[in-house]
């Protein structure tokens, strides 16, 4: 993994490798600079970096070693098992250059790769030889796989695999107080400030609802390059009484389980960690129908799905906050359905897979 230090994937694999069995995994986990999430690595996980420092120097040398298939023999090499390219893109080409041959090589994809690129089949032409590589894809969500087979058709072969969270940690953290919670009725949305998130679509909503009188405070919790747009919207719209984007918090929980109503615009996604969470804390939520949805929420059983359309999303969110029998259904089915995403259960299935692979050899 290029980096395990935010949220997002790199939250979901120290959450994978922190619960995984010690006794019959020995686990190595390798990013191309040292990086500040490996003190959040639990106890006997080994750690490693690429390179010791980063410059403008070493930057260029993991991109051509990278480009020439070198990453892998000069800065990995090691006598593994399973050999894991967590993320796309540079981790898939770095292990893609693997010289072990005994070793089962899997490629994690976590996204919607069709919604994702901007030109999906020049990205698939560009990495279709790096994939070829692999035993098998490992997929997060039914239509992130169905989107990779979109691209790259049955030549490489792919599984889900649902991603990990921890359920101990987030209920236990939702425990802690915290002094700056706005004013109920509250709409909180977690996720990088970034356009997949689409966070422009809920300000819309959010406006709309203010003017017909629906009272209510937005929290959007997350940092990235589209913080300004989002400020100056808030700010031309005169909605700094009603909008706070604090940044990205340690912490969220405490906020997810303070909220009304959990609501999720985005364009695409996979399989939305911020959501899964979100069910555990048995939390009432509204989200536009990206992928993953449908695997986490049913047809709108445990949470509102609505179109990828900003009409739509509008009405859900407008649904959810004026009718309290359905948020107080929606959080009862909520915290059931969350139960399915039990670390327990999902650390199992992920570590059959992975025997069944050095098993099978693929």
């Amino acid at each position: 993994m290029e980096t395990i230090e935010g949220g997002g994937a790199e939250k979901v694999l120290r959450n994978l490798v922190n619960n995984m069995d010690q006794t019959r995994f020995d686990i190595t986990v390798q990013t191309v600079y040292p990086d500040g999430g490996a003190g959040l690595l639990s106890p006997g996980i080994c750690y490693r970096a690429m390179y010791p420092v980063r410059t403008r120097v070493t930057e260029l040398l993991y991109r051509l070693e990278t480009a020439s298939g070198l990453a892998y023999r000069n800065r990995m090499a090691d006598d593994y098992d399973i050999e894991c390219a967590y993320l796309e893109c540079g981790a898939t080409k770095v292990i893609a250059g693997s010289t072990n041959r005994k070793a089962v090589k899997l490629a994690w994809v976590h996204c919607d790769l069709c919604k994702a690129m901007q030109d999906p089949e020049g990205f698939a032409k560009k990495t279709r030889p790096y994939y070829r590589k692999y035993n098998r894809v490992v997929c997060v969500s039914n239509l992130g796989q169905q989107s990779f087979r979109k691209l790259y058709g049955d030549e490489i072969p792919t599984v889900i695999v649902h991603n990990t969270v921890d359920c101990e940690e987030i209920l236990q953290n939702a425990q802690v107080p915290v002094s700056d919670l706005p004013e109920a009725p509250l709409v909180v949305s977690l996720g990088r400030l970034s356009e997949p998130k689409c966070y422009l679509r809920l300000l819309k909503a959010h406006k709309r609802l203010l003017e017909e009188g629906i009272r209510h405070r937005l929290l959007i919790l997350g940092e990235g390059p589209h913080r300004l747009m989002l400020e100056t919207y808030i700010r031309e719209n005169n909605l700094g009484d009603t909008v706070s984007l604090p940044g990205f918090k340690t912490n969220p929980y405490p906020y997810l389980k303070a909220a009304d109503v959990l609501a999720c615009s985005s364009i695409y996604e996979c399989f939305s960690t911020f959501v899964t969470e979100g069910l555990i804390l048995g939390k009432p939520i509204v989200t536009t129908d990206v992928s993953g949805m449908r695997e986490l929420l049913g047809d709108s059983e445990y949470g509102l799905i609505t179109r990828i359309d900003d009409g739509d999303f509008y009405e859900g969110l407008k649904k959810m906050l004026l009718d309290n029998k359905l948020r107080q259904n929606y959080t009862h089915k909520a915290a059931v359905r969350g139960r399915d995403f039990s670390t327990e259960k999902l650390i199992t299935e992920t570590e059959t897979f992975l025997d069944n692979c050095v098993n099978n050899r693929g």
